[in-house]
C-alpha cells in the first residue's frame, strides 16, 4: 500500500498576500511607464524648434515680411522686430497658448 506524504502547502491567506503584492507592483510599474511616455511624448519639441529654424532661414534670404504670424496645428508662431539695448534686434517666438508654452530665438538685425 502506498504511503501518502504530507506536501507542504502555503495557505489561503499566503496566497492572497502574494497576489496582492503582485499587483501592486504591476500597477506602480505600469503608471511609472505611462508618465514617462506622456512625459516624453508632450515634451517633444523638436518638430518646433525645426519651424522656428526654418523661419529664421527663410527671413534671413529675404523671404519673410516683418511683422510674420502663422498658426500652425496648436502652435502659434511670429517674429517681431524690436530694439533692446540701443540694438535692433529680431524675435522668434513659438506660443501654445494651450499649455502657455514659449520657445523664443533672438537674433541682431542686420539691417
Amino acid at each position: 500500500m502506498v504511503v501518502l506524504r504530507r506536501i507542504k502547502a502555503s495557505t489561503l491567506m499566503e496566497t492572497l498576500v502574494a497576489t496582492v503584492l503582485i499587483v501592486i507592483i504591476f500597477m506602480i510599474s505600469s503608471m511609472l511607464l505611462n508618465n514617462l511616455f506622456s512625459n516624453s511624448i508632450t515634451g517633444n519639441n523638436q518638430r518646433i524648434k525645426e519651424q522656428l529654424h526654418r523661419l529664421q532661414y527663410e527671413y534671413g534670404h529675404h523671404g519673410i515680411k516683418l511683422p510674420y504670424y502663422q498658426d500652425t496645428g496648436d502652435w502659434q508662431y511670429s517674429i517681431t522686430k524690436e530694439k533692446k539695448e540701443s540694438v535692433n534686434v529680431v524675435v522668434f517666438q513659438a506660443m501654445n497658448p494651450i499649455t502657455q508654452e514659449s520657445i523664443t530665438k533672438i537674433s541682431v538685425d542686420e539691417e
